[in-house]
């Protein structure tokens, strides 16, 4: 077929021949062989002579651009007016992405690739050239999709930023221009000031004495003196009421408070100026991480009427059998057409024995140019031999019936016509493991492990490092070099037996072991133990005769280092590093959104609920180091009810002990040993002494807990429970969950205990008289180390 002599299918019919582009566009030929003659490899020459083929295809097709066509036939009779033609230049360019991509010819990375090869040419023309036009450094043939910093843009904001011409009809010229030099001087200067714009027009909303005087202070008055803890006041204030709208993320607000900061900052340093004194640590960002996602935000028909757990499982579930379907598909597939490989077709109907041979002449020969060039046949660079007898089997293969006939129909698309590219995919499918059996096998392995995708991708080709009598051993390659440095002698056991048992395989055991506590491999290197009845083993025992005869087609060393490879029209034999998106276009699998981290946080949240804690979560997670476990896997919605719910627990458990009258000291009624952890739990948080615990006295084991409810106790009380409900947010989860949550139950029971009791105005007046001393700085929240951030 005359479309597999070019280096990509559909360029015939987009992209003017050769011929027709040096008969008609002689400069402009003789330009681009210029430009490629720089490129060393034959294959970027062959894409970059393509691109401006595929662009005149477009301009000669296209009515609007006339008079560009005309200028590129004869540019240096219209160089006077080169500059003319930029605009138009930059639209041919970005109507032809927009072409190739409508053909459906090239996917969207192809055709951006082409697109952005023609704008690259065409700059490089313009900057090494009087003749052709200039164009802008950056010419985006795509419109951007960024975030941005709206969390839901059907949430009107509360208040739009204010201009900079009204700031200055307010603060006065002299803060105009520092502010604008501030703008200046900051790299990202535009983004900088965002945030005091913001700001600004929160004081104009909302005025109050602290705001009246930072206007004053900013505009120079000099009346009225205003402090940092007043300039904190109206920050705080703001970022409640940006926060409170739920038009913009928590990161969002955190950043342009801060950038608010670094404002202030920067103009109370400023000489000869009386801006208020403020220094951007007066006001505490931290990092607030988003809600972790898993896959049950992907809205599977199948959990529509499931929550929590169950839809979590049943998600995991549709995927990781959708995922198997497509590779037993394939291997169902590859297996038929063994006989068609070995050029085996005898003793057959007619009508059969000719579909056969016809598959198998292609299939033989694409091997066959794979063996001697590493590159398919339909490449520019592949063995093209006994092209007559492909060519004629390449028109009888253009038909799916003739696939059915062979009994290879299961993974024929239901069209009248196969196109050049299908029929190439079924061929390669015939040889080994394509993108999609081998991305399959990868998603089944993560759903099964909770791999990440790069440890995957790393497994070595001998799989399995040792075999027990129910489970493999499965490890990445530097924990493998750990592993057999630590086996030492036992490495030729392992080789030699197919299956260990008695005293070997404990010995195998204990060095898997030894090398997990010895924690010298990477941080993100993986390894597992798998049952022969599991998921992953199945998978892998699966795909394992589709990607081992493609090490013969390739001498890339890098891949026969690896088990996972695949077999392609443009990459010949090559690790697959595409995208789950990008590989499946029908089916669960191509849910948008689904992503190997996505899959590695459910399989995390999932087994949370199995090991109950985070700490032994680290296990399931393969993290070596301590603080290896991300806090993004475990802020689902789901995870922090629960933690709610561990906090009701605790808070019921410490009202149903205290014993004592109110007035009094309230006592605990518990063992010693658990006396003993609430001690500890205080003391680790270092707030024994405001809970009640008296800590100055040397005492062999933990003092009595005594809470005696005077207005400083109350107060300590009410601090600590502020604290907890500004850190709670920013806290690691495993500390939270192993101290925040059972103070929090602590604080909540004494509060309940002293409520019930009719003190419910002294607590109000407390806590109003503590809110007022927080809010003018006079008082600090106690540390407690949550997040971790101070070691």
């Amino acid at each position: 077929m005359e479309a597999a002599k070019e280096r990509f299918a559909g360029a015939n019919s987009l992209a003017l021949t050769v011929e027709e582009f040096e008969r008609g566009y002689p400069n402009l030929a003789e330009a681009v062989t210029g430009y490629t003659s720089f490129l060393k490899s034959k294959n970027k020459r062959a894409k970059y002579a393509l691109a401006p083929r595929l662009l005149l295809g477009m301009i000669e097709d296209d009515g609007r651009y006339d008079m560009l066509r005309l200028f590129l036939k004869s540019p240096d009779a219209w160089s006077a007016k080169r500059k003319e033609f930029e605009d138009v230049l930059q639209q041919a360019l970005k109507a032809n992405y927009e072409r190739l991509l409508a053909s459906e010819l090239y996917s969207e990375a192809i055709a951006l690739e082409h697109g952005r090869n023609a704008v690259a040419l065409f700059r490089w023309l313009g900057l090494n050239t009087s003749i052709y036009p200039e164009l802008p450094k950056f010419l985006p043939l795509k419109p951007k999709n960024p975030k941005g910093p709206r969390k839901a843009v059907d949430v009107e904001p509360p208040f739009p930023p204010m201009s900079v011409d009204e700031i200055a009809s307010i603060l006065g010229d002299q803060f105009r221009d520092d502010f604008r030099a501030f703008e200046a001087t900051e790299l990202r200067g535009t983004t900088k000031i965002v945030g005091f714009r913001y700001l600004m027009s929160y004081i104009r909303l909302n005025p109050t004495s602290y705001s009246d005087a930072l206007l004053c202070a900013l505009s120079g008055g000099g009346k009225e003196r205003c402090d940092a803890p007043a300039i904190k006041s109206v920050i705080d204030e703001c970022e409640t009421a940006m926060k409170s709208s739920g038009a913009f993320a928590a990161v969002t607000v955190a950043g342009l408070m801060r950038n608010c900061s670094h404002l202030l900052e920067h103009l109370s340093e400023l000489p000869n100026r009386s801006y208020p004194h403020f220094s951007r640590r007066y006001k505490k960002f931290t990092h607030v991480p988003a809600a972790s996602a898993s896959v049950t935000d992907l809205g599977f028909p199948e959990t529509a009427n499931l929550t929590g757990a169950a839809r979590l499982r049943v998600s995991m579930k549709v995927i990781s059998d959708a995922a198997m379907d497509v590779l037993q598909k394939h291997v169902s597939f590859f297996k038929a057409a063994e006989p068609l490989r070995l050029g085996i077709a005898t003793g057959i109907p007619e009508d059969v024995r000719a579909a056969c041979r016809a598959i198998s002449t292609v299939v033989r020969a694409e091997i066959l140019s794979f063996e001697r060039t590493g590159k398919s046949r339909f490449s520019r660079y592949g063995d093209h031999s006994n092209s007559i007898a492909v060519n004629a089997s390449l028109e009888l293969m253009a038909e799916p019936e003739t696939w059915r006939r062979a009994g290879l129909g299961e993974l024929v698309p239901d069209v009248v016509s196969l196109e050049f590219q299908q029929i190439v995919t079924l061929v390669h499918c015939c040889i080994g493991a394509t993108n999609p059996p081998l991305m399959a096998a990868k998603i089944v392995f993560c759903c099964d492990t909770g791999w990440n995708r790069q440890p995957i991708e790393d497994i070595l080709p001998e799989v399995y490092q040792f075999r027990l009598m129910d489970e493999v051993g499965i490890a990445c390659a530097s924990f493998v070099e750990v592993f057999k440095n630590r086996a030492g002698h036992l490495v030729q056991t392992l080789l030699e037996h197919s299956e260990l048992s008695g005293i070997r395989a404990a010995d195998a055991v204990a060095a898997w072991e030894e090398a997990e506590r010895a924690e010298s491999w990477g941080d993100c290197d993986q390894r597992s133990m798998v049952g022969y009845t599991s998921p992953a083993y199945v998978a892998l025992e699966l795909i394992r005769p589709l990607v081992e005869p493609l090490d013969g087609y390739t001498k890339n060393r890098r891949v026969h280092e690896r088990f996972f490879k695949s077999i392609s029209l443009a990459g010949g034999v090559s690790l697959n590093t595409r995208d789950i998106a990008t590989t499946f276009a029908s089916g669960p699998l191509a849910t948008p959104g689904l992503t190997f981290k996505l899959i590695r946080k459910s399989y995390l949240q999932m087994m949370f609920r199995v090991v109950d804690t985070v700490e032994s979560l680290r296990t399931d997670a393969n993290h070596a180091g301590t603080g290896g476990l991300l806090p993004v896997y475990l802020n689902s919605p789901d995870i922090i009810r629960e933690l709610e719910q561990s906090t009701r627990f605790f808070q019921n458990a410490i009202q149903s002990l205290i014993v004592a009258e109110v007035g009094k000291p309230l006592e605990f009624l518990m063992a010693p040993e658990e006396h003993t952890w609430f001690y500890n739990l205080a003391r680790v948080s270092g707030v024994a002494s405001a809970v009640g615990y008296g800590v100055s006295t040397p005492v062999a084991g933990p003092p009595a807990f005594r809470f005696t409810p005077s207005d400083e106790q109350l107060r300590s009380l009410v601090a600590i429970s502020k604290s907890l409900d500004f850190e709670e947010k920013t806290a690691d989860p495993r500390r939270w969950s192993l101290i925040g949550v059972p103070l929090r139950g602590f604080t909540k029971a004494i509060f309940a205990k002293l409520k019930s009791a009719g003190m419910s105005r002294l607590l109000n007046r407390i806590t109003e008289k503590f809110d007022d001393d927080l809010r003018q700085g006079f008082v600090a929240l106690t540390p407690l180390n949550l997040s971790g951030a101070i070691k």
